[in-house]
This record gives C-alpha cells, structure tokens and sequence, in this order.
C-alpha cells in the first residue's frame, strides 16, 4: 500500500527515483559478468591399468583474491572415464583447470592439476 505521502512526490522526485532504479539494475548485471562454459572428458590410468573412483573437479581458476570458482566435480568410473561440465559467471574469460586426486598404488595422495 502506498501512502499518500509518496503519491505527493513531484515530476522531478520521480525522474531522480527512476534513474535511480535504471543506476541499480545496470550495477548488478555488472556485478554478475557473463555465463560461460568448460568440459572435459577423459581416461585415467595407473600404471597402464584403468583408475577407478578417481576424484576429479572442474575449476575456473581465479587468479588474485578470489577463491577458484568449482564448476563440476565427480568420479571416474571403473574403466577410469569421466566427463565433466560446468559453467560460471565471471567478467573476464574463464581460464579452466582440472584437478585429479589420486593415490597411483603408492599410498600417497596427490592432486594433480591441469589447465
């Protein structure tokens, strides 16, 4: 409900109040960027043998202060494919990377990363 102290509100209130509003809007779409997209499918494989259940996420690295943007993130089936897609708002062109999560019958845990 409006009250009748803003139905008293002159032209030239109104026109600040709309380009105002038209400030705001154009701001925001700003603030967001553009969508864009990145895949990747491949095969992991240890020692000439398929990786299964290999961890593996989709990033949009960020390079600065803000914190890489996850895309996509899964596993690599039991003959070591996988397949990820992903999308992110960002102002400049999206730089993607992966990053693998393995542990190739060494017993160490490694993250390997490729852009």
């Amino acid at each position: 409900m409006v009250s009748e102290s803003c139905l008293m509100i002159s032209g030239e209130m109104k026109l600040i109040t709309i380009a105002a509003f038209a400030v705001v809007f154009t701001s925001c779409d700003a603030l967001v960027g553009r969508t864009q997209s990145a895949g990747v499918k491949g095969v992991l494989k240890c020692n000439g043998k398929p990786a299964a259940n290999v961890k593996v996420k989709l990033y949009d690295d960020d390079r600065g202060i803000d914190a890489d943007d996850l895309m996509a993130e899964g596993k690599s089936d039991q003959q070591g494919s996988f397949e990820l897609k992903g999308h992110t708002d960002e102002f400049t062109t999206i730089d993607p990377k992966l990053n693998v999560y393995h542990d190739c019958e060494d017993g160490l845990k490694v993250s390997d990363t490729f852009q």
